[in-house]
């Protein structure tokens, strides 16, 4: 991520449009939603889930400035409604090309829509241990989360309930390295979330992909990386090695938690973003490296981040992480249990 000065609060919706609002101060952790994904079965109790995936709406993480609230809050019902306007519940049974076989055989979607996580006004900080209690079931079931946040301090969220329960590898796919330690003071912005996620015992791997360009690292944000023993591959090393053999390098004797960063994706295919770097990862890019780890059933997760509707052009950017999720729970059918 860049740092907060270089973000704009321009064309996105309002703070209140973007996601249910709780000013009650009641304990409510999931708010519920009138379109699902893929038309998914949608519940509240997490710990009901018995569907091999569950698709989950994080509003926001921790927070640099007030506007991050709403910047891409809004992202986990945009991409609903997209699956809604493209039909795709119509098709679940056709042929998917992107897999090579039916997406699914008898036409229903192998995944729960949990909703969104509610916000309460009162206490915003209040959503970092709220999605984590949610998260925490799933993944000691072996369910896996398919999370839309969200700014990109999202991630560490779907990166804490594996502590204890499973050694895990992580892939981050993101134009920027997220490496920072704090940002005036705050250790947990969306400058931050690799650095913090690497602070956990359960992660063993860290792999950057696509990194490109100039964002909030310092030279020695990038020493403090590699003495972490964290591995970059440039969109320029991806390129010119090509997306299988960086995907068949990848460890497979862990799952992988993947933190997708929508800029990390070239903006021809997610112009939905606040960071536009040109030279981003590409559609068959990134699906040849998240198919290549579902086919081995090695996908533990996957969050994506920095997806602002109010941007998006067409709905390119909700269509491409549709395709993507498609792929996964096209190959991936009965994931691997912790």
């Amino acid at each position: 991520m860049r740092s907060s000065s270089t973000r704009s609060m321009s064309g996105r919706r309002p703070f209140c449009a973007a996601f249910s609002i709780n000013f009650s101060g009641a304990k409510t952790l999931l708010s519920a939603v009138t379109q699902t994904f893929l038309g998914a079965e949608t519940l509240s109790d997490p710990q009901a889930v018995t569907t091999p995936y569950a698709f989950l709406g994080v509003p926001f993480g921790p927070a640099y400035e007030a506007w991050e609230y709403g910047a891409a809050a809004g992202a986990a019902d945009a991409v609903r409604r997209t699956s809604h306007e493209r039909a795709y519940a119509r098709f679940l049974h056709h042929w998917n090309f992107d897999i090579g076989e039916p997406q699914f055989e008898d036409g229903r979607p192998n995944v729960t829509d949990l909703g969104n996580i509610a916000v309460n006004v009162r206490a915003p900080e209040q959503i970092v241990e709220d999605t984590i209690a949610v998260l925490k079931p799933l993944v000691q079931a072996g369910v896996v989360p398919l999370v839309m946040g969200g700014m990109d301090s999202v991630p560490p969220l779907l990166v804490a309930p594996f502590e204890g329960v499973e050694e895990i590898n992580v892939l981050q796919i993101d134009a920027h390295i997220d490496f920072r330690d704090e940002i005036n003071g705050r250790r947990d912005g969306f400058s931050s979330p690799m650095r913090r996620i690497r602070d956990y015992a359960c992660v063993k791997e860290l792999v950057h992909l696509g990194t490109r360009s100039i964002g909030s690292a310092r030279r020695e944000d990038v020493e403090a990386a590699i003495a972490a023993g964290n591995r970059f591959v440039t969109i320029r090393d991806l390129c010119n090695r090509g997306a299988q053999a960086v995907a068949e390098e990848l460890d497979l004797s862990r799952r992988w938690v993947v933190v997708l960063d929508c800029d990390g994706l070239d903006p021809s295919i997610a112009p939905g973003v606040g960071a536009i770097e040109p030279g981003g990862m590409t559609l068959i890019q990134a699906m040849t490296v998240l198919n290549h780890l579902a086919r081995n059933n090695r996908l533990a997760g996957i969050v994506f981040t920095e997806f602002q509707p109010a941007r998006d052009l067409r709905d390119a950017t909700a269509q491409t992480i549709i395709r993507l999720l498609l792929g996964i729970t096209g190959l991936q059918r009965a994931p691997a249990r912790p």
